[in-house]
Order: C-alpha cells, then sequence, then structure tokens
C-alpha cells in the first residue's frame, strides 16, 4: 500500500512539472515571437505608455515702470497632472496621494477625478503650485503623476500698484487693469513637447518638438513706482485718519501727458486669488466720476480771460453774497463784496463765477469745458476708463449752466480733473495722457493763449496764499499754484446729501514751471472741517508735491522758506483743532 502510494505521488510530480516547464515554454516562446518576429508590436505597444505630451512654459511679458522697476513678472509655478489611464489600475496610489498636505486632495476627490475622465492621459490636478512644493510630490515617484513647469504673474509692488496693474488669471491671460488692456502683447503661447519617460514619469528622451514656446513682449509703462508708492502712503494716512470711505490721487507729466500716479486706497493684494473681487480692485481715480465743485472754475476763468472781456483784476460785485438765478438762489459761504476777478478764484466765489460765466456767450464757456476734454475718456487705454458727462448746450438752462461753471451738473473722473489742469501748466497746450513712457511728447492742441495760462498759474497761487482756502498745500522750497473744491454727493435717488462730500485739490509744482501736476479727492471724510478740501484734500497733495520735488531731484524754486506763509499756515491748523 505505501509504495502504491510513493509512485502515484511521484507521478503527479513528474505531471506538475510538466505543465509548469510547458507554460514556461509557451511564454518564453511568446516573447521570442514577439521580440524577434513582431518586433513592431512590443514597439509600439512601449511607445504607447512611454510618450508623453509635455508643455514648455513660455514667459508673459514683464511690466516695469518708466525707470526699469518690475512690476509685473513672471514666476515658475508648477501643475501637477494625472495620466488616469495609469492611475485608474493602481488605487492604491490614491491613498499616497491623497496623505500629502501638498496636493490638498482627498482620497474620494482624486477617485472622482479619475472615474470622470478614465480614458484621458492628460489631466490638471492642481494648478499653481511653488515648485518646491511639487518637487516633494515628484519625489514620492508614482507612475501617472507628472510635473509640468509653467509660469504666473507676481506683483512686487503689491497692493500700492494692484489697481493700475491689474492681474491674470490661472492661464495668465490678463484680466483687470493694465495687464487685460495690453494682454496681446503680454501673453505669451507655451509650447509643447512630445517626450520619452519611463514608469515615475522621468523624462528619458526628447522626442518632438510639437510647438515651439513664445514669450510675451515686455512693456514699459509711464509709472513712477516711488512716486506712485508715495501717493499710496499719503492717501492710506489721510483716509484712515479722517475716516473717509476712499481716497485717490493722480500724478501728471504735463509736458508730456504720462501718467506718474494712478491710485486709489483702500486697494487689494493682486498676489491673492481671494482678494481680486470687490469696489477695492477698482482705480477709482480713472473709472470713477463725481461733480468736482469748485476746481471747476478755472475753466470758465480761462475762457473769460482769452476772451479778451476780462483780466486777473476785473472787479466782480458779489454783494450781498447771493444772487437769483431763473428763480434758484446761487450762493457765497460769506459776502465777498466787490472782488476782482482773481480774488474770485482766491475766495472760490460761486456768486462771482456765476456772473462771469452768464456775461459771456455761452458757448463760448460750453466749448472751453470740451476742449478741455470734459465728457471724453482721457486716454481711451484704460479697461473701464470714465468719459465722464456734460449736458449738451441746447439743453442747459441758465441756472444749470452757472452750477456747472463751479462744479455741479457736470461730472468728470479724476484723471480728467487732471488733465484740465495739465493743460494749464503745460501752457494752454492739452496733451493726450499715456499710461506708457514715451520719448517725446505728442502734438499736442491748443486750447487757450499761452498768457491766459500763465495768468491763471498766478491767480492759482493765491489760492494757497495767506487768506487762501488752499494754504495748507505749501511745501517749503517750492511755490505751488492749485484750487480746492468741495462738493456735496449725488444721492441715487434724486438731490445731495447734506452730509456727505467729495474733498478736492489739484495743483502744480514749481509753479513758474510745472514738473508736477497733482489732483487729491477724498471720498467724504468724517469731521466738521475734514468735509474742506482745503482740510482734508490739501494736505496730501502737500505730502506727495514735496517727496516728488525729491524723487525727481528737482531743485527748489525759492531760496528760503515764506515765514508769513507758513506762519498763517500753522494758524490755519491750530484753528482747526482748537474747532
Amino acid at each position: 500500500m505505501n509504495q502504491s502510494n510513493s509512485v502515484f505521488s511521484r507521478h503527479r510530480f513528474l505531471t506538475i512539472l510538466i505543465i509548469l516547464l510547458l507554460i514556461v515554454g509557451a511564454v518564453v516562446g511568446r516573447l521570442f515571437y514577439l521580440a524577434e518576429i513582431d518586433k513592431t508590436f512590443l514597439q509600439d505597444k512601449g511607445m504607447a505608455e512611454a510618450d508623453h505630451p509635455l508643455m514648455v512654459p513660455a514667459y508673459r511679458g514683464l511690466i516695469l515702470d518708466r525707470n526699469g522697476t518690475p512690476l509685473a513678472i513672471s514666476a515658475p509655478i508648477d501643475n501637477i497632472v494625472f495620466d488616469p489611464q495609469v492611475l485608474i489600475q493602481s488605487p492604491s496610489s490614491w491613498e499616497q496621494l491623497a496623505s500629502s498636505p501638498d496636493l490638498g486632495l482627498t482620497f474620494d476627490q482624486i477617485k472622482a477625478m479619475l472615474m470622470a475622465h478614465p480614458n484621458a492621459q492628460y489631466l490638471v490636478a492642481k494648478r499653481n503650485l511653488p515648485p518646491s512644493v511639487a518637487d516633494e510630490i515628484a519625489a514620492m515617484q508614482i507612475p501617472g503623476v507628472y510635473i509640468e513647469k509653467k509660469h504666473e504673474s507676481f506683483y512686487p509692488l503689491g497692493p500700492a500698484i494692484a489697481q493700475i496693474v491689474g492681474f491674470t488669471d490661472y492661464n495668465d491671460s490678463g484680466q483687470d487693469g493694465l495687464e487685460l488692456a495690453f494682454n496681446r502683447q503680454l501673453k505669451a503661447i507655451d509650447g509643447q513637447e512630445l517626450v520619452t519617460e519611463n514608469a515615475i514619469g522621468q523624462v528619458l528622451t526628447i522626442d518632438s518638438l510639437v510647438r515651439p514656446p513664445r514669450d510675451g513682449q515686455s512693456i514699459t509703462l509711464s509709472i513712477n513706482s516711488e512716486i506712485q508708492y508715495v501717493a499710496y502712503q499719503a492717501l492710506e494716512d489721510e483716509v484712515t485718519s479722517t475716516q473717509a470711505t476712499s481716497g485717490s490721487a493722480v500724478v501728471l507729466d504735463p509736458k508730456t501727458g504720462e501718467v506718474l500716479a494712478a491710485v486709489s486706497y483702500p486697494s487689494f493684494n493682486p498676489n491673492s486669488y481671494t482678494d481680486r473681487a470687490g469696489v477695492n480692485v477698482k482705480d477709482r481715480a480713472i473709472t470713477d466720476t463725481f461733480e468736482p465743485g469748485s476746481t471747476m472754475k478755472v475753466i470758465t476763468l480761462a475762457a473769460a480771460l482769452d476772451s479778451g472781456k476780462y483780466s486777473a483784476t476785473t472787479p466782480i460785485d458779489t454783494d450781498p453774497g447771493f444772487f437769483f438765478v431763473d428763480g434758484n438762489k446761487i450762493r457765497d459761504d460769506s459776502n465777498y463784496g466787490l472782488i476782482d476777478t482773481t480774488a474770485v478764484l482766491t475766495k472760490s466765489s460761486n456768486v462771482g463765477i456765476s456772473k462771469i460765466a452768464l456775461s459771456l456767450p455761452r458757448q463760448t464757456v460750453y466749448n472751453m469745458f470740451i476742449n478741455l476734454g470734459i465728457g471724453t475718456a482721457p486716454s481711451g487705454m484704460f479697461p473701464g476708463e470714465a468719459n465722464g458727462f456734460i449736458y449738451p448746450s441746447n439743453t442747459l438752462g441758465d441756472f444749470q449752466f452757472a452750477t456747472m461753471t463751479f462744479g455741479y451738473s457736470v461730472s468728470v473722473s479724476l484723471l480728467q480733473l487732471a488733465r484740465v489742469y495739465a493743460a494749464i501748466a503745460n501752457d494752454g497746450v492739452i496733451l493726450p495722457v499715456t499710461f506708457l513712457k514715451i520719448d517725446s511728447p505728442p502734438a499736442g492742441t491748443r486750447v487757450m493763449s499761452a498768457q491766459t495760462a500763465h495768468t491763471l498759474i498766478q491767480m492759482l497761487q493765491t489760492v494757497v496764499g495767506p487768506g487762501g482756502t488752499g494754504i495748507l498745500a505749501n511745501i517749503p522750497g517750492y511755490q505751488v499754484a492749485g484750487k480746492t473744491g468741495t462738493a456735496h454727493q449725488a444721492a441715487p435717488q434724486g438731490g445731495y446729501y447734506k452730509d456727505r462730500y467729495n474733498t478736492l485739490f489739484v495743483g502744480m509744482v514749481p509753479a513758474e514751471n510745472p514738473r508736477l501736476v497733482i489732483a487729491i479727492r477724498i471720498d467724504n471724510p468724517q469731521g466738521h472741517f475734514n468735509s474742506y478740501g482745503g482740510v482734508s484734500a490739501a494736505p496730501v497733495f502737500a505730502n506727495i508735491a514735496e517727496q516728488g520735488m525729491h524723487i525727481l531731484g528737482v531743485p527748489p524754486d525759492k531760496s528760503q522758506v515764506n515765514e508769513v506763509l507758513f506762519k498763517s499756515q500753522q494758524q490755519l491748523l491750530q484753528e482747526v483743532v482748537e474747532a
């Protein structure tokens, strides 16, 4: 019995051994056949698994300020790319991927992503990771997980430059500001190459370049980033201290029309995707309009002086401090009595400017408004740039026409308002506004005589002199010329708020040969005295003007500080503090 069992066991062992040898022989035979007789099958199969399209990143063009300081740069980032056809065969790798805090995807999210695209070979799982983070995921060496090199825009100066430069989206395309306006020039086109990779995603060979990368073109802005930053800080200080809704500033070079700064506060962080929404994204200095109040008086005075009917010393009777037009009352803060044309500007007399305007042919005054750009976008470059608003001449009654001359029944952006004063500072020649650096000034359009422009500058100097409304705009060592403005804000339901104001100051420095025109708007500052442009807006002008002169290296035009002037300035400050 034992012998019989032993024989049976040997037969069973031999049978199993023969079967195993036949199986091994069949496998070896098949491999030999494929390798030697049907080589193309293995080659094609191997290439199908190893060939992988890979993006070749291109650089978006740089945005530089006028001195070459980078305002927007193309920074390296990485995308994590899945090959679902590979990963779907290895559920165990999903757990490994889900364990990575850098990837930030759960097991269920990875599973849903793969199951939704089972036949794809290219699926972006995570975008815009820092290269160091992507390298940690690559170090896991998971088949079917690839690193795709890309670039995104980064903004070194942050909120101070954010509104004017704008930002790009996940595809590095401009979405706002000058990034959007010049997207065609700036945009890069990524290339693509076909590579052979091993099982863990390492590139073995580059087989072919399907499409070469094309870098974007860089642009140089007219912006002076130092002046832009100074303006941003000055606005932040004033808006914070007066608890205003917002503040805006524009700085122009009146000789070229270049925008050196255009900024609003509050702003936003352009390097945070979650911060790129809401009202703070707008550059209010360019996109928002408002009724500019007494800053408009220079336009009527330009028409009056150019007409030859008025000079700087022509007497104007404003007694008793008010008068009626079409049954509507126009009034001054005080009864200034008999004053001259210059004092109409110095004291900011609504009665005086209305009487001057109504004494001239209406079209003469209206044409000066139009010629100085009211109702027209100043540059046409900036997305959302405001046109402002002016009524057609033939629809204006006498009262509405009179109110337009002191800054109501008309709306402007701060950029438009700065351009008006830039024309005065440029000897009466208005220039197109540009956000790009230019080598030489363009041909402008004369809108008033050089003599009228020079006279207006002299008149504007009295506004910042002792007894003027803009005394707080003065800075040591430089003669300033400018105008204050205070206007009730329009209410949505019609009429005006009694306790909400736009406060303004627009001026130039140095007065004799202006290098900068600066326009300031503070939106609804709190506190009684802060509701005057001479109190809340003029000091912001002074802050920017003083630092701007140093940044540009402009030598002082006065040998010493005017002690009388600054004594008056300090006296006014003291009166405000004590009130």
